[in-house]
């Protein structure tokens, strides 16, 4: 196995059993491990035990984190990344990823936003030297989340191009369909027009009324700040907070008459000097899931918080 060029490297593996994954990734782990490359491994506790046994004390070498706690949210997922390669890539050429992200006990809405957490890699690391390798398990996958992987992907593991690649911004605006209707008469509302300060009295006590714990309810209105401040300084100046709650969430929703700008918003980590895109990589952490829509009235973000979590 041959390391490739400078820059991100980002495939995917589609495997039928255990001998599969180990055939591709076990090479792909061995090469990083001889060459001195930070090796990480997220995936299956099924895929972990068979690595581990077959690098045998080599397996000391390679960080394995639990899939379910680095898979927690995309923009706390996002954030991780980021750090673990800006902490790892000092005085090595390349950082290696194996990666399989936690698809079970998702609603639509959130295996979207890890679809399009797949797709911003592509732009969020364009540079970085990093070579990730996705792992996906056919058999036990719905067939859109298969399909819209190989979309996800520019490269297959092992070499060559995926043809079904997309390219990611567009990708995502496919994704982009319109929110479901807050549900009528269950909802609180707050009209703001030039001082964040009442947004962040009204989330907090709407967050404790839905019973969000004090850690989750300070994080709802730091983001629901952040949302607010941008509308005020770079969109309309104006408009209104909702918020309720749904069947698996605390959900605020912020709208403005005006327009955000720019793509993935929030996706990619902003530059230490950049004046602009904090404030929505900020909120994404926060959040459990962010979701943007620009329809023509304006810019609707919706926050989501995970009811019943600490």
């Amino acid at each position: 196995m041959s390391t490739p060029s400078a820059g991100l490297v980002h495939q995917i593996l589609l495997y039928e059993d255990v001998q599969h994954f180990l055939d591709e990734v076990l090479p792909f782990v061995r090469e990083g491990i001889e060459r001195g490359e930070p090796v990480l491994a997220v995936t299956t506790e099924v895929n972990t035990s068979a690595l581990r046994d077959e690098l045998g004390r080599k397996a000391s070498d390679v960080r394995f984190v639990d899939p379910a706690r680095w898979y927690d949210a995309p923009g706390r997922t996002m954030a991780a990344c980021n750090r673990y390669l800006h902490e790892q890539r000092d005085g090595h050429d390349r950082v290696r990823v194996v990666g399989e992200p936690v698809w079970a006990g998702w609603s639509t809405l959130e295996i979207s936003g890890w679809k399009r957490f797949e797709a911003s890699l592509n732009l969020a690391f364009a540079t970085a030297p990093a070579w990730m390798i996705c792992s996906y398990d056919e058999r036990a996958l719905p067939e859109s989340v298969v399909a819209d992987a190989r979309r996800t992907h520019p490269e297959l593991s092992g070499g060559g191009k995926s043809l079904d690649f997309a390219d990611p911004t567009g990708f995502c605006t496919e994704l982009d369909t319109d929110f479901e209707p807050a549900p009528d008469g269950r909802y609180a509302a707050l009209a703001f027009d030039g001082d964040p300060a009442p947004v962040r009295r009204f989330v907090a006590q709407q967050a404790a009324n839905l019973g969000l714990s004090v850690s989750r309810r300070d994080d709802l209105v730091l983001a629901a700040n952040e949302v607010t401040t941008n509308a005020i300084r770079h969109g309309a100046g104006h408009g209104q907070v909702r918020i309720w709650l749904d069947d698996r969430h605390a959900v605020c929703e912020v709208s403005d008459p005006g327009h955000a700008q720019g793509g993935l918003l929030g996706y990619a980590p902003p530059e230490p000097t950049s004046e602009g895109g904090h404030g929505l990589w900020i909120t994404r952490q926060l959040c459990d899931l962010v979701e943007v829509r620009t329809p023509a009235t304006g810019t609707t973000i919706r926050l989501y918080m995970r009811a019943g979590t600490t």
